[in-house]
């Protein structure tokens, strides 16, 4: 990497840094893209340089914590067969993170709702993974597919329960979730069986 591309990175990386604290600080509502160049020691045309808007900012410094928190929250445990057990860790994992990250969710789940965004290549991949787990069983690919996608419907049906209240990571919406995917457990545990 030459001199130059380093700067940019470095450059970057900065802006990043100082906004993340100043968001988490202040606010990402009240923190504004003058306030984070000031902090930065750039121009506001440098920081537009690297970063189309606000938002862009705040989704890139949101995507890099939730892959540590992933990282480190589903990273860490034993992997499960069980669907509803798999899904209840991503729910642990990203619930706490979600009600961390309270204003970044709410700004990026409006974003990403109206574009299509994150949230549908991260619950595709998820889904994924839960019908992995029904076709081990045997079940076939078409029902575990109505399994797994209702099992996702059920994750985010509790997710835009506690966006109002920022209340994701309680105890209650997990015991939610866990009731809204019991057919599931139990359809899954039955053909463990056979």
């Amino acid at each position: 990497m030459n001199r130059r591309t380093q700067q940019k990175a470095s450059t970057r990386a900065n802006i990043k840094r100082v906004a993340r604290s100043a968001f988490l600080e202040q606010g990402v509502e009240a923190t504004t893209t003058r306030e984070i160049s000031r902090l930065a020691n750039v121009a506001v045309g440098t920081f537009f340089v690297h970063f189309p808007d606000k938002l862009d900012l705040v989704k890139e410094i949101f995507f890099d914590e939730m892959d540590e928190a992933l990282s480190a929250g589903i990273g860490q445990q034993q992997p499960t067969s069980s669907p509803t057990e798999y899904l209840s860790q991503i729910a642990v994992t990203l619930f706490t993170f979600y009600g961390r990250y309270d204003e970044f969710t709410r700004l990026i789940m409006l974003d990403s709702v109206s574009t299509g965004g994150f949230h549908k290549q991260q619950m595709a991949s998820v889904t994924e993974a839960l019908l992995s787990r029904f076709e081990a069983v045997n079940i076939d690919r078409d029902t575990g597919m109505i399994f797994a996608e209702n099992m996702v419907a059920n994750f985010w049906l509790v997710f835009m329960e506690c966006l109002p209240t920022g209340s994701f990571a309680s105890k209650v919406a997990l015991e939610r979730l866990d009731r809204l995917n019991l057919p599931f457990k139990v359809s899954y545990q039955n053909a463990a069986r056979k």
